[in-house]
């Protein structure tokens, strides 16, 4: 294959097969990344028939990884974190411990060394947030309680595996202090802490800010492209984290300002199509013929992952008092391995570590549990959702949660466009609706504070944007925009995400108005009593 076309020859095959197989497992009731991950192997030099650049595949993979972990941190909140801390520090740390003793206790039984054993545990003690993240996506689990305590969970793993990452050249040179060790990546975490949260974080918000008043959305684009991968970039480097974690730390700088639903909006197409490259870039790597010589392994370290990390989990959750749907959701997301583990296991054989094969096998293990974990979760469905009736209202009511409880029972309304129009009509409904406003002035967002009604930057033509704002359950649209191709993106948008809701629309002149393209949609024409006209259009609708 000739050199300059490779990318895009790799891009061209991988995303073919993918699509194709993961259509197939869909199809089969399946999640698609069984289907992606049996296109890698495929792919893999393992196969026979087509082999791809496996350097290539996975330096793309991590394009995929960094934009997932970027829309991760966009959507966490820190309170969230500190209001599951209580389970999610102390029980990632004890099952990690459990974790690690279980991975010396295996090698030392395979007649290994304890460092061996300690970097295989280090290994499989931490889950792949990318395949945790998709999964609970698919169960609709993401922004539920049990959600949010296995992202806390999760975190408090990254940031084990990235300690046990730099205390392994420690492990392997005598002379270097473990304590020091220890010291400098504590360190090294307060320092970052510092620059981004104290410095880079009035930095990006006035760059985005700055952006946004172009109204361009390329440039937005670019802008948020810019933030993820150079934060990520410059973690790595200068901090010795991981491009994923530094990807999360962009992506919670981001999501404390205003113009977070829009960033997500934006990132989340390319993230989609790149996240399926990772998974692709799993299966290439597994090789079914190293098992036959190593089965007291292999069989060992899954007996870990799938039977002894699962049941300590939910024997912790469970003490810790919780309900069983949110221990056997926390048992399943944690019960497979993923990115991090095979940075571990690479740098492991790196300084002659890890025993021969060792790799391969964590490659393998990787490979089955990560194409068992969306399976066990449809088994288990009705086991996790049957004792939470609350979460698909929690997970409705995301957007709303800073609003007290007879508030919370109003119906909403989405109203597209603050300008004088809109203003008016905002301020109609806020007596009768929870009213939210998806508007494309940041200034405008960031200077109106007022009860009932929530300001959202962003483009409300974009299906992402309409999706994070909960539009399928938002009974009542009113877009104020005059202009005739933007209102009918919106409706067309509106309409995909929920076909039910009732749309009052505007457009400059009467000529413009097609029924054919419009259906029934009441449309109000820009005169004289515009807002009069919307206000008796909205009354209508109620009645």
């Amino acid at each position: 294959m000739p050199d300059n076309i490779k990318i895009i020859a790799i891009l061209a095959i991988a995303l073919s097969l993918a699509c194709l197989f993961g259509y197939f497992s869909q199809k089969l009731k399946l999640s698609p990344i069984i289907g992606y991950l049996f296109a890698g192997f495929i792919l893999g030099p393992h196969c026979p028939g087509f082999i791809v650049d496996q350097n290539i595949s996975d330096q793309l993979a991590m394009i995929g990884v960094t934009l997932l972990m970027f829309a991760v941190g966009l959507n966490f909140n820190w309170k969230d974190l500190s209001a599951v801390k209580k389970i999610s520090l102390p029980g990632a740390v004890l099952l990690s411990t459990l974790s690690i003793c279980a991975g010396i206790s295996l090698s030392l039984y395979i007649g290994e060394s304890l460092i061996e054993g300690f970097v295989i545990g280090i290994a499989i003690s931490v889950s792949s947030t990318v395949v945790i993240v998709r999964v609970l996506t698919d169960q609709n689990l993401l922004h539920t309680k049990q959600g949010h305590i296995v992202v806390g969970w999760t975190i408090v793993e990254d940031l084990i595996s990235v300690f046990g990452l730099i205390l392994l050249p420690a492990l392997v040179q005598y002379t270097t202090s473990l304590s020091f060790s220890i010291l400098l990546v504590f360190i090294k975490v307060f320092l970052l802490g510092l620059i981004v949260y104290f410095i880079g974080d009035k930095l990006i918000e006035k760059l985005l800010k700055g952006i946004a008043r172009t109204r361009s959305h390329e440039l937005f684009t670019l802008a948020i492209l810019a933030v993820v991968f150079t934060i990520a970039v410059s973690s790595s480097y200068f901090f010795g984290i991981s491009l994923a974690l530094g990807a999360f730390i962009a992506g919670t700088v981001v999501g404390k300002t205003e113009l977070s639903h829009q960033a997500a909006a934006n990132a989340l197409p390319m993230r989609d199509a790149f996240s399926v490259l990772f998974f692709v870039s799993v299966g290439m790597l597994f090789n079914p013929f190293v098992l036959p010589n190593n089965l007291v392994l292999f069989f060992g370290t899954l007996c870990i992952l799938l039977l002894l990390r699962p049941i300590f989990c939910f024997c912790i959750v469970k003490i810790a008092k919780y309900q069983s749907c949110v221990a056997m959701t926390c048992a399943l997301a944690i019960s497979q391995i993923g990115e991090y583990s095979f940075i571990i296991a690479e740098e492991g054989s790196r300084l002659k570590i890890l025993p021969d094969n060792a790799y391969d096998i964590l490659v393998a293990c990787s490979f089955i549990t990560i194409g068992l974990n969306p399976i066990l979760f449809q088994l288990f469905k009705s086991v996790l959702k049957e004792k939470h009736p609350i979460s698909k209202a929690y997970q409705n009511n995301i957007l709303y949660s800073n609003k007290t409880s007879k508030e919370s029972f109003l119906p909403r309304a989405l109203v597209v466009g603050f300008g004088p129009v809109g203003k008016a009509i905002a301020h109609f409904l806020k007596e009768d609706y929870d009213v939210l406003v998806i508007e494309q002035n940041i200034d405008t967002v960031s200077s109106v504070h007022e009860k009932n009604i929530e300001l959202l930057f962003g483009d409300a033509t974009q299906l992402q944007l309409l999706e994070r704002a909960n539009v399928e359950n938002i009974p009542l649209v009113v877009i104020t925009t005059p202009d005739r191709e933007i209102t009918l993106s919106i409706i067309e948008a509106v309409h995909h995400i929920n076909p039910q809701a009732k749309i009052i629309a505007r457009v400059h002149f009467k000529s413009e108005y097609d029924r054919t393209k419009y259906g029934d949609i009441p449309i109000i024409f820009d005169e004289d009593a515009t807002v009069d006209k919307m206000i008796s259009a909205i009354e209508k609708e109620k009645h």
